[in-house]
């Protein structure tokens, strides 16, 4: 190893270690605010008698500082501060017991430490920038799988949910204990979903935006059916019992729909994902293997219009198979 290569190994040690501490101070800054938040619940929470004066004062004086921040802050901390919320909540839903912080750090991390190291060892502009593709797609890939996978256990547990709720209003309980027992007594995820609607009620928040957070973060059909219903009976009044029954009832058939559905067009679904899947997985392993051979499709005009003919046949084929595959019901 040449003087040349390690000073570039001295470099970029270097560059990470920057990089890093100033992502780190960025995240402290744009979470500070929610951080001091989440500390005043818990001393909430901790709390067995009824708060004082003198919390209650310290509260407000709290809130009128993080909302001071908040007013005072520059456009961009708070698309920063957007940006970890949404992180946050994608990863509750993908069930990943990681903080925003920590999944930056490793999305960063799988993005430019495979890319740098192909520089590194000069393996040419396109495997690094392919390397840097694959390693910032693979985390969103592992999120939406996960998530797709936890939405689909919270749909098949909440027509057993209604019949819990109901058969605990016709017992006399109120909706919101009906709840409580479904948050301590379910299994994840429909139990830490409750739970956290629980939650915010207990901490200031009205059912109805409480119930409609859950919603925005489940985004299930299913669910949304199950709320509407809920909100329009505490409007307009009625037997709340039989209309979570009735609901129960429809959501079980359409969840034995759904199987059916699944089952018929699986061997569509796996063709398409395989079609579809196939040259874009090629010629990225190409590029990686053999950059040369691919970089003649990026220099040449011929290589050019094959490029755009095959992403445009490519788009075309992915969204016929999806309209063959997919019903309404």
């Amino acid at each position: 190893m040449n003087g040349l290569q390690i000073s570039i190994i001295v470099l970029s040690v270097s560059f990470g270690l920057f990089s890093f501490f100033l992502w780190l101070s960025i995240i402290g800054t744009a979470t500070e605010g929610r951080r001091k938040v989440e500390k005043r619940m818990d001393k909430i929470a901790s709390k067995k008698s009824g708060l004082t004066l003198q919390i209650q004062e310290k509260k407000k004086e709290r809130k009128s500082s993080i909302l001071k921040r908040a007013m005072d802050g520059s456009k961009q901390s708070v698309q920063r501060k957007k940006l970890m919320d949404t992180i946050f909540n994608e990863l509750i839903l993908a069930d990943i017991m990681m903080k925003p912080e920590e999944f930056c750090l490793v999305w960063l991390v799988l993005t430019f430490v495979p890319a740098g190291l192909a520089a590194l060892f000069k393996a040419g502009l396109m495997p690094s920038a392919t390397l840097a593709a694959v390693g910032a797609f693979l985390p969103i890939l592992f999120i939406k799988i996960k998530k797709g996978r936890r939405i689909k256990a919270f749909e098949g547990q909440l027509g057993d949910t209604l019949i819990m709720i109901c058969n605990g209003l016709k017992s006399g309980f109120s909706f919101q204990q009906t709840m409580e027992n479904v948050a301590n007594d379910m299994p994840p995820p429909i139990g830490i979903e409750f739970g956290r609607v629980c939650n915010e009620i207990r901490y200031g928040a009205t059912m109805e935006e409480a119930l409609n957070n859950m919603v925005d973060r489940v985004k299930s059909p299913d669910l949304m059916l199950v709320v509407s219903a809920v909100l329009i009976q505490r409007t307009t009044g009625g037997n709340l019992s039989e209309i979570l029954t009735t609901i129960s009832q429809t959501i079980k058939e359409r969840i034995q729909i759904k199987g059916e559905i699944s089952s018929i067009t699986a061997q569509g679904r796996m063709s398409g994902m395989i079609i579809g899947a196939l040259p874009i997985c090629i010629a990225a392993v190409l590029m990686v293997v053999n950059p040369d051979y691919m970089s003649t499709f990026f220099t040449t005009t011929a290589g050019k219009i094959m490029l755009a003919v095959s992403a445009v046949m490519e788009i075309i084929g992915f969204f016929a198979i999806r309209k063959v595959v997919t019903i309404e019901y």
